[in-house]
Order: C-alpha cells, then sequence, then structure tokens
C-alpha cells in the first residue's frame, strides 16, 4: 500500500478513532513502557520513531512524525511532548526552543523536574523535597520498589494509585506557581506535568 493510500486509509478510520502522539526521549523506555499500558481499543497510541534525546531535536522528531502519520488535532487528535528538565543540565534554552515548536504545531509539552519518575513517587505520596540530580529520584523509587530500573515496567504495580497521584501533581504545580517558580524549568523542583496525559489517556478510555 502506497503512502498517500495509507493516509486516505487512516483519514477514514480517524472518523471513529482519533490518536494520543507521544514524543520522548529516543533513549529512554521509561516513558513508553508506562504508557502503552494505557492503549487499547477505545484509545490509540502513537510514539514518535525519532531518537533524539535533546530538547529541540525530540520537538522536530515529533513534528516529522505527525506529519508521516497524518495526525491532526482537527481529527480530535492530541499531541504531547514529554521532557525531562534535568538540574544543572543548562537546558532552559533548549527547552524554551522546544515549546516554541510546540506552539506553532498544536504540541503540549510536558515537562518532568528531575525526571519522569518524580511522576511514579507521587503514587506514593506528596513530597515537595528538591532534588539534587535524576538519579536521586531514581534511587528513592528503588526504596519504593526494591528491584525497580527505568525498563521496568511499573504499571501493574501503581495502577491503583493513578488518581492519588493525579491529586498530587496537581498539588505541587500549585505550589510551585504560588511560589514563583516558572513552570517547565529545573526552577519548579520537583514538578511534573504528566497528569495532564495520564488524564486525558483516561478519558479517552472511559469513551465506549
Amino acid at each position: 500500500m502506497g503512502r498517500l493510500e495509507q493516509r486516505k486509509r487512516n483519514r477514514n478510520q480517524r472518523k471513529t478513532k482519533s490518536i494520543i502522539a507521544i514524543g520522548c526521549e529516543g533513549k529512554n523506555k521509561t516513558e513508553t513502557t508506562y504508557l502503552k499500558n494505557f492503549s487499547s481499543r477505545e484509545c490509540i497510541i502513537k510514539f514518535s520513531t525519532g531518537r533524539h534525546t535533546d530538547p529541540v531535536g525530540m520537538a522536530n522528531d515529533l513534528v516529522d512524525f505527525i506529519r508521516s502519520e497524518d495526525i491532526k488535532t482537527e481529527y480530535g487528535d492530541k499531541i504531547y511532548l514529554l521532557i525531562d528538565t534535568d538540574v544543572n543540565q543548562n537546558k532552559q534554552e533548549q527547552i524554551n526552543a522546544a515549546k516554541e515548536i510546540c506552539n506553532q504545531n498544536n504540541i503540549e509539552l510536558i515537562t518532568s523536574t528531575p525526571t519522569f519518575e518524580y511522576w511514579y513517587i507521587l503514587h506514593y505520596g506528596y513530597t515537595s523535597k528538591n532534588y539534587q540530580s535524576s538519579k536521586q529520584v531514581k534511587n528513592e523509587m528503588k526504596n519504593k520498589i526494591p528491584n525497580y530500573s527505568e525498563s521496568m515496567n511499573v504499571y501493574p504495580i501503581i495502577e491503583n494509585k493513578t488518581d492519588i497521584a493525579i491529586v498530587n501533581a496537581k498539588k505541587i504545580e500549585k505550589y510551585q506557581e504560588e511560589n514563583g517558580q516558572v513552570i517547565d524549568s529545573e526552577e519548579a523542583n520537583p514538578h511534573t506535568s504528566a497528569y495532564r496525559v495520564i488524564e486525558e489517556l483516561k478519558k479517552r478510555n472511559s469513551i465506549k
């Protein structure tokens, strides 16, 4: 089947099924391993095929991907770019540039400070503790799940705490904003807007 025919077929299927497109760091399987658990007949998730790990490269990879897959918000599709801000990595200029690319292409930027695993931490309780590194967050996860590794599918373990994590993520976001910290930067440490993706995925899965 040619690319044009495939696009037409995708567009016809999209009349009843919309897509969630997600871009993550090319070398990092943490997010994709977790988020794949939300895929279902009601919720179609596609991940960007790019391999970049820098924010601008990831944003451009995602733009190329959604164009090649004919993914558009006009069809009811939602598009997210997930980025870790890290700490002391001088990434802010890159994150700001990636945010501009996202704004121009109907992509919602989702940041976690310092890393996505903070979203997992929030399943076990609220904390506003300032993390000195991404490694510190991952070590804390090992205290929650002794055999934890970045490639591990933690979803079956924390699934029943998802609603708790959403509440805690919104609480920490409000806390950082009230304290004048800039969301989408390492200043808002800790923080994650991953809850926005999860709420959308849960909503899609509730539609029968």
